[in-house]
């Protein structure tokens, strides 16, 4: 079966399932003549994109009536490529999505982690801190760095284990390392968003 070359498109990067990434800002329209079958949350590169025979937006692919209307197409994406998950995708962004029986039950959005600390650190610089992802969240913390940390991590993390007692757990995103240890039932997939745009190329939803 052929290898279809896919890309993801975010605000900031270009991500490809070949493994190579290129800033927005450095990518050159006329460095690729293969198709491509991509989708973006950029806004600008899409209307570019759009306007090129060989890139082919899976955008129109997609039945959008599954989602709630405003649902990023990435989280979309990466809903379709499971039947029955609770999908975690922690980047710029942490979103938490509920698939079952291939139904979107729903999901929520949460800041993410540098999100976070940016946010303590605008409160005051005496919170500006870098969280310890190997705190205990069964002991109630001691130290503010500590008290921060386990402030921005245990909500996330006790509402994750209650939507997990039937589901499995699927990590993805940039920080998917730093999550994978308070969720022992849970496995890290970086290709994801590009297996469910492969099951949509392939027709298969």
């Amino acid at each position: 079966m052929k290898n279809n070359l896919l890309c993801d498109i975010g605000n900031t990067t270009f991500s490809f399932s070949n493994g190579d990434k290129v800033s927005v800002e450095r990518f050159d329209i006329s460095s690729i003549s293969d198709e491509v079958y991509y989708i973006s949350v950029n806004h600008y590169w899409e209307k570019r994109l759009d306007m090129q025979e060989n890139w082919i937006n899976l955008r129109d692919k997609l039945d959008f009536s599954k989602y709630y209307e405003s649902m990023g197409i990435d989280r979309v994406i990466c809903c379709e490529a499971v039947e029955n998950a609770i999908v975690v995708d922690a980047g710029s962004a942490i979103t938490v999505d509920v698939i079952e029986d291939d139904i979107h039950k729903g999901g929520y959005i949460y800041p993410g982690f540098l999100a976070l600390e940016k946010c303590f650190k605008d409160i005051s610089p005496a919170l500006e801190v870098s969280f310890n992802f190997e705190i205990d969240l069964d002991r109630m913390p001691k130290n503010t760095d500590d008290a921060l940390s386990f402030g921005a991590i245990a909500p996330l993390i006790s509402h994750i284990r209650l939507l997990s007692t039937s589901l499995p757990v699927i990590l993805t995103g940039g920080d998917a390392e730093k999550l994978l240890p308070f969720i022992p039932n849970a496995k890290i997939d970086h290709d994801l968003v590009f297996k469910g745009m492969e099951k949509i190329i392939q027709g298969q939803v």
